[in-house]
C-alpha cells in the first residue's frame, strides 16, 4: 500500500476529510489549515533539540535523532489517524513545505496499513494556492462597506448580518482585534499574518462571491494587513454611513470594552499610544477618569477629543443609516442587499435614512 499526494486545489474535492499537521505545537499555534487538527511528529523541546543536534553535529546525527524520537510515536499517531479516517475516510497529511515530516509518517502509515493523502508541497503550497484564488473569487464579488465613526456598532451589524445568513465577512473577528489603538483590550489574542490570510480565503470560498457585507476597516487590523486584492475591492465597494447619538455611541463602547474584567489595566497600558494627540491636559484627565472607573465619561472624552478628529471616510455613501434603533438599521441593511443582488446596481436614494 502507498500513500497518494494531492495539491491544494484538490484538498476541495474531499469530502468529507480532515487535514492533520504534524509539526510541531508552537508551529500549528502561529498558522495552520483552517479547520486542521495537530497531531506532531516533534513536541516543541524535541523539534528544539533536532534542531540543535543539526546546526552542531551535523545533518545526519538530527536524521537519527529525529527518526528514534518518530518511532517511539508510531503506534500511538496510528491509532488517532485510524480514528480520524474512520471518522472522515479522507485524511490529509501536511508539513511546512511536504518534506521529511509529512513524508516519512505517511510512508510507515502506508506500511502499516492506513492509506492517507499527502500535501505536495505542504502548507507553503497552501498559501501561495489560496493567495492566488483568493484574487479569483474577488473578481465576482461586489462588497458593501459600512463606514461611520467610532461606536455606532459597525461590527455588531456584521454579526447579525451573518447571523441571519446575509454573506458578510468579521475582519476585526478574523484578525482578533478591533482595529484601534484599544483594539486588544478585552479581546482574543490576535491571530498572525498567516493564519488571518487563510481565515480570510476560507470565509471568502465559503461565500463563493456575490454580494457581501464588510466594514470599513483601515489597510491594517491592529498588527495585521488586509490582502492587496481584498483591500482594492473594498475600495471599488459601495460605501453605506451608519450614524448613531453620541449617547449610543457612548453605551456601545461601554458594553464591549467594559464587559471583561482587567479592563483599566488593559486601557492604561495603551493610553500613552494616544499622549501627542490628545496634549497633557486631557490626557491627564483622561488618565484619571479611567483610574477612578468613570468609563462613561472616559469614552464620551476620547469619541469627542480623539476619535472624532482623526475620522477619515474612505468612500463617498451612497446612502446613510441611523443604527438609533438597530432593528430598523438591519431591515434597511437587508433591503439594500436584496437590491444588489436583484437589480445589481447602485440602490436608490429612497434607502437613505
Amino acid at each position: 500500500m502507498v500513500f497518494r499526494e494531492i495539491d491544494p486545489p484538490q484538498i476541495y474535492d474531499l469530502e468529507p476529510r480532515i487535514l492533520v499537521d504534524v509539526r510541531s505545537p508552537a508551529e500549528f499555534e502561529e498558522f495552520h489549515v483552517p479547520g486542521a487538527v495537530n497531531l506532531p511528529l516533534f513536541e516543541n523541546d524535541e523539534k528544539e533539540l533536532i534542531g540543535y543536534v543539526y546546526r552542531n553535529r551535523g545533518e545526519e546525527d538530527a536524521k537519527k535523532l529525529g527518526e528514534r524520537i518518530a518511532r517511539s510515536k508510531l503506534t500511538a499517531l496510528f491509532e488517532k489517524l485510524s480514528a480520524l479516517k474512520e471518522r472522515y475516510r479522507n485524511v490529509v497529511v501536511y508539513c511546512w513545505r511536504g518534506g521529511m515530516r509529512s513524508t516519512r509518517l505517511c510512508e510507515v502509515m502506508a506500511q502499516m496499513g492506513l492509506n492517507l493523502y499527502r500535501l505536495r508541497g505542504g502548507y507553503r503550497a497552501y498559501r501561495r494556492f489560496i493567495l492566488a484564488d483568493m484574487e479569483r473569487i474577488l473578481k465576482g464579488t461586489r462588497m458593501i462597506v459600512l463606514t461611520g465613526k467610532t461606536g455606532v456598532g459597525k461590527t455588531a451589524l456584521i454579526r447579525r448580518l451573518r447571523e441571519e445568513g446575509i454573506p458578510a465577512i468579521d475582519l476585526e473577528g478574523l484578525a482578533g482585534d478591533r482595529g484601534s489603538v484599544f483594539g486588544g483590550v478585552g479581546g482574543k489574542r490576535q491571530v498572525s499574518q498567516k493564519m488571518f490570510d487563510s481565515l480570510l480565503y476560507e470565509d471568502l470560498r465559503d461565500l463563493g462571491g456575490g454580494v457581501i457585507f464588510v466594514e470599513d476597516e483601515s489597510r491594517r487590523v491592529g498588527r495585521i494587513q488586509i490582502p492587496d486584492p481584498f483591500w482594492r475591492r473594498k475600495c471599488e465597494g459601495l460605501y453605506v454611513e451608519i450614524k448613531a447619538s453620541l449617547e449610543k455611541r457612548v453605551r456601545n463602547i461601554l458594553e464591549e470594552y467594559t464587559a471583561s474584567p482587567g479592563w483599566q489595566e488593559e486601557v492604561l497600558k495603551a493610553l500613552p499610544k494616544i499622549a501627542k494627540y490628545l496634549g497633557p491636559r486631557r490626557y491627564s484627565l483622561l488618565k484619571d477618569l479611567i483610574e477612578r472607573g468613570e468609563a462613561e465619561e472616559a469614552i464620551r472624552l476620547l469619541i469627542e477629543e480623539y476619535y472624532d478628529r482623526k475620522y477619515r471616510r474612505f468612500g463617498e455613501p451612497v446612502a446613510t443609516i441611523s443604527a438609533d434603533d438597530p432593528q430598523e438599521c438591519l431591515r434597511s441593511l437587508r433591503e439594500l442587499y436584496n437590491y444588489c443582488v436583484n437589480e445589481g446596481k447602485v440602490p436608490d436614494p429612497h434607502l437613505q435614512r
